[in-house]
C-alpha cells in the first residue's frame, strides 16, 4: 500500500531534510551545551506519535483526496515537531525569524488539514456502515458472502433484485442497475500475481462501497464483475456514478491501464413487463456488457 504514496513520501522527506539543513545553516549550537531532557522527552514523544500517524496512513489508505488531507496534516505536524526539537540544541539570531515561522505555522495548519481528513474518513465509515446495514436486510446467511471482498454474491443479488422489481411495479418508482467489469484486470493479475489481484479486488470493493447511498447495494457478481443496484434512481444518475468511479480508479492507479466497462439497465415504469424477474434482468445485463466489451464502449445504457 505504501508504494502508492512513494512520490509524496519522497517529496516530504526532501522538504524536511532541506528545513533541517537550513536550521543548521542559520543557527548555532548552544554554547552552554545544556539540554532540558524532560522538555526534549516530551518533544520526542510528540514527534514519534505524529510520525506513527503518518506511517499508519500510508500503510493502510489507498490514494485519494481523503488520504491526501490526512497525509498533509500528519506531515506538517512531523515537520513542525522536528524543528521544535532542534530548538533544544540550536539557537538562532534574533534578527532572523524564518525558523520561528517554519516551526510555528505548520502545526496549526496541520491540525486543520488533519481534521478535514478525519471528517472525510468519518463519511467513508458511515458509507461502510450503511452497506453493512443493507447486507443485513435480507438473507442473513454467511454462505451468501463473497469470501474475498465480503460483498454479497449473485444469489443475494437475485433475491434483492426480485424484491426491488416487485416494489418498482407496485410503487412506480425508478430503478436502475449498474453492472461493471474491470477491463485490464487479467493483465494486472498476470503481471503482479494472484495475491496482488485479490488485494486489488478488495480495495476496489471498498471504493465502490464508499460511493453508495444508504438504499443502494453493491454485490460481486462474478470474478471482476460487480453489480450496483440503485433503487429510486434514473439512468442519468447511474451514468454519473459510473463516471465518478472511473475517475476514482484513475486517481487510485494512474500508472495502470485499468478501466471500467459498464452497463446501465433502467427499468422503465411503462415497460416493466419486459423483464419479469431478476434472473432475466441479470442475463440481459451480462449480454449487454459482453457487447460493450466487444465494441470497446465504456458504457451502455439500456431501458427495459
Amino acid at each position: 500500500m505504501w508504494r502508492q504514496h512513494l512520490d509524496k513520501l519522497c517529496g516530504s522527506l526532501l522538504l524536511l531534510l532541506l528545513a533541517i539543513l537550513l536550521a543548521f545553516q542559520i543557527g548555532d549550537l548552544k554554547a552552554d551545551g545544556r539540554v532540558d531532557w524532560w522538555d526534549s522527552l516530551g518533544e520526542i514523544t510528540t514527534l514519534l506519535v505524529a510520525a506513527s500517524w503518518l506511517c499508519l496512513i500510508v500503510c493502510s489508505r489507498p490514494r485519494g483526496p481523503v488520504t491526501n488531507w490526512l497525509f498533509a496534516g500528519s506531515f506538517l505536524l512531523v515537520f513542525s515537531y522536528s524543528l521544535d526539537l532542534l530548538d533544544e540544541v540550536l539557537s538562532y539570531p534574533d534578527s532572523i525569524r524564518l525558523m520561528s515561522w517554519l516551526e510555528s505555522f505548520p502545526a496549526p495548519l496541520g491540525m486543520v488539514l488533519l481534521t478535514f481528513g478525519l471528517l472525510g474518513w468519518h463519511r467513508e465509515q458511515l458509507a461502510i456502515n450503511r452497506q453493512l446495514q443493507v447486507r443485513e436486510l435480507f438473507l442473513r446467511d454467511h454462505q451468501l458472502l463473497d469470501p474475498l471482498t465480503q460483498l454479497y454474491g449473485p444469489l443475494y443479488l437475485q433475491a434483492v433484485l426480485d424484491r426491488e422489481l416487485e416494489l418498482h411495479r407496485q410503487q412506480q418508482q425508478p430503478l436502475s442497475l449498474l453492472m461493471l467489469d474491470i477491463s485490464g484486470f487479467s493483465d494486472y493479475n498476470r503481471r503482479f500475481g494472484i495475491a496482488a489481484g485479490d488485494h486489488f479486488l478488495t480495495q476496489f470493493s471498498e471504493l465502490l462501497t464508499h460511493q453508495l447511498r444508504q438504499r443502494d447495494l453493491i454485490c460481486r457478481y462474478a470474478g471482476d464483475c460487480f453489480v450496483a443496484l440503485l433503487p429510486q434512481t434514473e439512468a442519468a444518475t447511474a451514468q454519473v456514478l459510473n463516471r465518478h468511479l472511473q475517475q476514482q480508479l484513475q486517481q487510485w492507479l494512474p500508472e495502470h491501464s485499468i478501466e471500467l466497462t459498464g452497463v446501465v439497465l433502467e427499468f422503465s415504469i411503462k415497460h416493466h413487463q419486459l423483464i419479469q424477474n431478476a434472473e432475466a434482468a441479470l442475463q440481459l445485463a451480462s449480454k449487454e456488457l459482453a457487447r460493450a466489451k466487444a465494441t470497446t464502449a465504456a458504457l451502455q445504457v439500456v431501458t427495459v
